[in-house]
């Protein structure tokens, strides 16, 4: 091999290695671009489905809260319906005593 065929094939060499070197380039950029699309799709599902158990959670909590609001509601009501029942039946011995005692006295 002659001098000129040396350096002809060192150029040679050398400009494969640079398409090599600038196809790896190209090729990492294009791995990195997909990358990143692919996180910012994943950010994207995990945020909507964080947001989808946000909504579902607070609207449980929130019937939750009204079935607990009408059953304490009910709770209330009984309560209120025989405090008068008693109140009546009190004041209806309290009247008898009061005639009892006009009458007797």
């Amino acid at each position: 091999m002659s001098g000129i065929e040396a350096v002809r094939k060192i150029v040679e060499t050398e400009a494969q290695a640079k398409r090599i070197v600038e196809e790896a380039e190209s090729r990492a950029q294009e791995i990195l671009a997909s990358a990143s699309e692919q996180a910012r799709n994943v950010r994207q599902t995990s945020t909507a489905e964080a947001e989808q158990r946000k909504v579902q959670r607070l609207r449980e909590t929130r019937e939750k809260a009204e079935a607990d609001a009408r059953s304490s509601d009910v709770e209330t009501d009984s309560l209120l319906e025989n405090y008068k029942k008693l109140f009546e039946n009190r004041k209806d011995v309290a009247a008898k005593k009061a005639v009892e005692l006009i009458l007797g006295g």
